[in-house]
C-alpha cells in the first residue's frame, strides 16, 4: 500500500497547473536555503529537493516568501564578507608585533 503522503505529493506534482519551469527554479532556490538550516545541512539533495518542491506545491511556502528569504540571506552574506574584507584591511595595516 503506496504512502499517502507520497501519494498526494504525486498528485500534486501531475495536477500542478502553473509554470513547471518556475516551480523548479523556485524549489532550486528554496532547496539552496533549506541545506543551510542545521536540520538539513547532513540530508541527501534529493530528499532536501523533494522537501522544497512538497513546500512550494502545497503551498507552505510561497514564491514572494522564498524569494524574500533568499534576499536576506544574500545580504547577510555580503555584509559578512564585507566585514571580513575589512578586518583583513585592518589586520594588513597593522604593524607586525614580534
Amino acid at each position: 500500500m503506496p504512502n499517502t503522503k507520497e501519494t498526494t505529493f504525486e498528485s500534486e506534482l501531475m495536477n500542478f497547473d502553473g509554470d513547471r519551469y518556475d516551480v523548479v527554479v523556485l524549489a532550486s532556490v528554496w532547496a539552496k536555503e533549506l541545506k543551510k538550516k542545521a536540520e538539513y545541512k547532513n540530508q541527501p539533495n534529493a530528499a532536501i529537493i523533494k522537501v522544497a518542491l512538497d513546500d512550494i506545491l502545497s503551498g507552505r511556502m510561497s514564491k514572494d516568501a522564498v524569494l524574500e528569504i533568499s534576499r536576506q540571506n544574500l545580504e547577510a552574506e555580503l555584509r559578512a564578507q564585507e566585514e571580513a574584507r575589512k578586518e583583513a584591511e585592518r589586520k594588513a595595516k597593522e604593524p607586525m608585533r614580534l
